[in-house]
């Protein structure tokens, strides 16, 4: 069982030894062999997590970083009619044809609210099970919730600017995901394979009928180099921490953690699946 308090020594080693990190230990097997699905955030695609992904890979794990409908290698499937229902399909009949049990279902930021509707949905089943559910900076929505609050085509303009072909949503500029300048070619790396958002994945309401990931382990991991939170975020972040049905822990860099620090978001990761 992990415990807040180890989760919470695990990512200051995770802060403070990085450096110590050797070509040696990431060649060492894995003691446990987990199966990982990773969910990617808004505008990105699967191709985000190959640094995280060939690390846990190295380290004997199964791991599968699938890019959403209309996004990343699928963006030639993109349509105004996909929205967040399309997206918990895409991983629900991932984890139904591989014939997944007892995954580590990782979600980033926006893929917070697909992976809370896939927990909800096979919630009850009798041939799958999620082992552990993470929340890498990521949102975590109740019934009823939009990814963008109140969203509509007028407040999704008004953010972002004109929608392509009137539902794709490009990144507000300066783009960064909290990919410091220190990074120039991670940094272009992304803004380069970047796609538009759709529209129905922010307007659509989420329904959650079984308490979403309510009573599956779960873990809320903060990147915490960022501006200082709004009373209403830090108060959220505060609930986390508080909430015995979850266990917490930071990683010390801007959102996109899988960039900033693959080694050692994965590192991170491997402990959570081995106390699980």
């Amino acid at each position: 069982m992990i415990t807040r308090r180890h989760l919470t020594q695990g990512a200051a080693a995770i802060a403070l030894g990085s450096s110590c990190i050797t070509s040696s230990h990431a060649a060492e097997k894995a003691t446990k062999r987990s199966t990982f699905v990773l969910v990617h955030g808004a505008w990105h695609g699967g191709w985000c997590w190959k640094m995280v992904r060939n690390y846990l890979q190295d380290r004997g794990h199964r791991v599968f970083t699938p890019s959403l409908t209309g996004l990343g290698d699928r963006s030639h499937l993109r349509s105004p009619e996909i929205n967040l229902d399309t997206h918990m399909d895409d991983i629900i009949n991932l984890i139904r044809w591989e014939e997944f049990d007892d995954i580590i279902l990782v979600g980033h930021s926006y893929g917070g609210a697909i992976i809370t509707g896939v927990c909800d949905r096979i919630k009850n089943s009798t041939k799958t099970r999620i082992g552990h559910v993470v929340y890498l900076d990521a949102f975590v929505p109740k019934d009823g919730d939009q990814v963008l609050p109140g969203a509509t085509k007028e407040l999704a303009e008004e953010r972002y600017g004109p929608l392509e072909d009137g539902y794709l949503a490009w990144a507000r500029e300066p783009v960064s995901f909290g990919i410091p300048d220190s990074m120039p070619e991670e940094l272009a790396w992304v803004r380069r394979l970047l796609t538009p958002q759709l529209l129905g994945t922010w307007t659509q309401k989420i329904s959650i009928k079984n308490g979403g990931s309510d009573g599956v382990p779960r873990t809320f991991i903060y990147c915490n180099d960022k501006p200082p939170l709004s009373a209403q975020q830090a108060s959220r972040l505060q609930g986390f921490k508080d909430d015995p049905t979850w266990h917490y822990a930071e990683l010390p860099c801007g959102h996109d953690a899988m960039v900033i620090l693959p080694e050692e978001t994965a590192r991170l990761f491997e402990t959570i699946a081995n106390r699980a």
